[in-house]
């Protein structure tokens, strides 16, 4: 029993030099990847309304690129339960550093548009940022 005692701080101290840092900075461009489901689920105008209410923010200040889409259809030889098409609009952004998605968030001009054109429309939405 000592022996297994010994070595359980060994083992957890590894486990802890292993996990990553999520604020570190990564000298590279962060992307800003979020899946939207609207309240009018599938409704080709509906979508196009949600794009076009996005399209002001590309211009903003840190934005290195902003695109806007919807599911595409891809034959498959197999289904995968990893295909999510369930969602309307699919936005990814890229900004040169982490400052520059801090700021793009707290932009009264993303605030504006977020809150009171793009919310009203959309029942639920789920967002990925990572790092390169």
């Amino acid at each position: 029993m000592t022996r297994v005692y010994c070595l359980l701080p060994l083992v957890l101290g590894a486990c802890h030099v292993l996990t990553p840092d999520p604020i570190a900075p990564s000298g590279g461009s962060v992307h800003h990847v979020a899946l939207v489901w609207l309240k009018q689920a599938g409704d080709p105008a509906a979508r196009r309304q949600y794009i076009e209410l996005s399209r002001p923010l590309e211009h903003l200040p840190g934005v290195l690129s902003y695109r806007l889409g919807t599911p595409l259809e891809v034959r498959r030889e197999r289904a995968s339960t990893a295909l999510d098409k369930g969602y309307d609009v699919a936005v990814s952004a890229t900004f040169a550093d982490p400052n520059a998605l801090e700021a793009f968030l707290k932009n009264p001009d993303y605030q504006a548009v977020a809150q009171q054109q793009l919310r009203p429309l959309v029942d639920k939405y789920k967002v990925y940022e990572f790092a390169e």
